[in-house]
């Protein structure tokens, strides 16, 4: 790496540094002052790591804070960190109970990636590894979660081309803004061998205490053990475990009431 290289590194950490729990949000101006970088270098480093989801922007204030594709660069250390501790009894009660492999994925602004995962009880079962990417358009993860993702993003995914993977992969941009449409107002994804013919899976939207989207939890199961009534059975269970699991990530807490997209039910956070 050449020496301008190996700076551009050095500022872009120490850009990253200026945050912390106290002062989470922060602005060009600030960070040009800690830093002693120019304004109009911070500003254009600040927003290639925004287009690469190392930072993003407060919707309210639009200053910048950390933002969740550190995750997705660091998945697997998410064992270590906090939400993980959070995340895994979840998964470990999702798969005992379904008994097929539960996961627990995050968006990184073109794939869905996983970041934690727990087998399931039966002998054949799908591996979900901690780091595999899941494409955006054919999985349950990604789909979930690309519904979810701003529109800029949903364009990119279908700029970028709907690769075939299967013969149940949807490849037509126009049917794949149908189905996203319907996953909104639902907070659900199947998939039915769209990805890997032998594998079905489906994916839950979970929210964090700011109603953001902390990403999604999914059970991969073989396609010969996921007709209709496996699949409504596993549907049940993975929307039920997403309201609790959100709820423990603080979702609803100035209430004390979970609301879930496409459903009347609440759930109680206490």
């Amino acid at each position: 790496m050449t020496k301008s290289g190996m700076k551009t590194v050095r500022d872009a950490v120490g850009v990253l540094q200026c945050f912390s729990v106290s002062e989470p949000l922060l602005g060009v101006n600030e960070i040009a002052k800690r830093t002693g970088m120019h304004k109009s270098s911070v500003s254009r480093m600040m927003a290639t790591l925004e287009d690469i989801r190392i930072l993003e922007r407060d919707p309210v204030s639009r200053r910048f804070r950390l933002g969740d594709g550190l995750y997705a660069l660091a998945a697997p250390l998410f064992s270590r960190r906090s939400r993980a501790e959070i995340v895994r009894p979840f998964l470990e009660k999702l798969a005992a109970t379904a008994g097929e492999t539960a996961s627990f994925n995050i968006w990184n602004g073109r794939e869905a990636t996983v970041v934690d995962s727990a087998p399931g009880t039966n002998a054949i079962g799908h591996f979900a590894p901690i780091g595999m990417r899941n494409p955006a358009h054919c999985t349950s993860s990604g789909k979930v979660l690309l519904a979810f993702s701003p529109e800029s993003d949903v364009d990119a995914v279908l700029g970028e081309g709907l690769d075939r993977y299967s013969a149940n992969t949807v490849t037509d941009p126009q049917v794949l803004r149908a189905a996203l449409a319907d996953i909104r107002k639902t907070g659900i994804a199947i998939n039915c061998g769209e990805f890997l013919d032998d594998v079905g899976a489906v994916a839950v939207v979970v929210k964090d205490e700011g109603d953001r989207i902390a990403g999604a939890l999914s059970i991969s199961v073989p396609m010969y053990r996921f007709d209709a009534e496996r699949q409504t059975e596993l549907t049940a269970l993975a929307v039920d475990h997403a309201r609790l699991l959100s709820a423990a990530l603080g979702h609803g807490a100035d209430t004390g009431v979970i609301e879930y997209p496409g459903s009347h039910d609440r759930i109680r956070s206490e």
